[in-house]
């Protein structure tokens, strides 16, 4: 008994020696030390398991990876095959090669949705996707590049699909709002917060989804191909968040935003009086200089508004009665008319 005991430390020795020199799995060859050449087969999937746990705590990232791979082409119907897939994604991220790891996540939720690890891999997914918003560099052939922002947003989409109804399914579709900000494509910015908004109106992401409504409707309203009514959705959805989320701490912010959008608006109006005052379009002043008055009563410009609209009242008057004598008197062509129609 105690030499079959021994024998046993001996193997288990031999092997986590083995493990510790740079075991890799190759097909046709089985377990192979890369230092000296040597080769050894793993009994099962799960002593081949513990050589790979040995590599990785030596952190042999690489040898460990072709390892876990190795476990997975072998004996993937195993008990091991759905940790081995995960940390293959495990020792991607490593490696720095985030695309290739959110990949080996995807297919532990494809091919072993009971496996313990299937939340694990969500959760992988999910902080892969906020390093890629966040402009952390991939790894591609060995170089470093940044990551698109449509890749971000495949990413968190992939994790809404796998669990709709999980911890990460809110914050998922507001990353996506903000990877969709990134690439100023506000409409579709918005959607994603709605989305959220109407999926998941209890979420903690439900008061920062509708600011951020608010906030990419103000970035919108800065562009040249958007019009004013661009502003108004965002003073809109900036009120929308007072009355639901009064006690938020981006309450006072979302006032200045509705301030600074207000009197955005009411310059664009004067600017726009103005312009058409020089013109002497008088009718036209008069209509957006009352638009001042009503949309700042309280501001510099609604005060000189005021006086502009006394005194343009005066000059529109007295155009259209000049316009009146040069036309010569008037003459009812009632009667004329009359006799001129014939009777039926």
């Amino acid at each position: 008994m105690k030499n079959l005991a021994a024998w046993g430390a001996l193997a288990l020795w031999g092997l986590t020696s083995l493990a510790q020199a740079g075991l890799v799995w190759r097909p046709g060859e089985g377990w192979v030390n890369e230092s000296s050449g040597e080769t050894l087969s793993a009994s099962d999937a799960k002593e081949a398991l513990q050589l790979a746990h040995n590599l990785e705590s030596k952190e042999a990232y690489k040898a460990a990876l072709d390892t876990y791979r190795g476990i997975v082409r072998r004996w993937p119907l195993s008990t091991a095959a759905g940790e081995a897939q995960f940390k293959v994604g495990l020792m991607l991220e490593k490696t720095a090669e985030f695309w290739q790891a959110y990949k080996a996540y995807q297919k532990v939720v494809d091919k072993y949705p009971a496996s313990q690890f299937f939340d694990l891999a969500i959760e992988r997914q999910f902080s892969i996707g906020n390093l890629f918003l966040a402009g952390e560099r991939q790894k591609l052939i060995g170089i470093p590049l940044l990551p698109s922002m449509d890749k971000t947003v495949e990413i968190f989409q992939a994790v809404i699909k796998n669990a709709p109804y999980g911890p990460y399914a809110p914050q998922a579709h507001f990353k996506i709002g903000l990877a969709r900000e990134k690439q100023q494509k506000w409409s579709d910015a918005i959607a994603s917060y709605n989305k959220l908004l109407d999926k998941y109106p209890g979420s903690d992401q439900a008061p920062s989804a509708q600011y951020q409504i608010g906030y990419a409707w103000y970035q919108a309203s800065s562009q040249p191909d958007y019009d004013q009514s661009a502003a108004q959705k965002s003073i809109e959805a900036f009120q929308d968040f007072l009355v639901r989320f009064p006690s938020s701490e981006k309450v006072d912010q979302a006032k200045a935003y509705i301030t600074e959008l207000s009197s955005r608006r009411v310059q664009g109006s004067f600017n726009i009086a103005q312009f058409y005052e020089k013109q002497k379009n008088y009718k036209a002043a008069i209509i957006y200089y009352n638009d001042v008055v009503q949309q700042g009563p309280t501001t510099n410009q609604a005060g000189e508004a005021k006086q502009k609209l006394e005194m343009l009242k005066t000059l529109s008057g007295k155009g259209s009665a000049d316009a009146k004598d040069k036309s010569g008197p008037s003459v009812d062509l009632s009667n004329e008319k009359a006799e001129k129609t014939p009777l039926l």
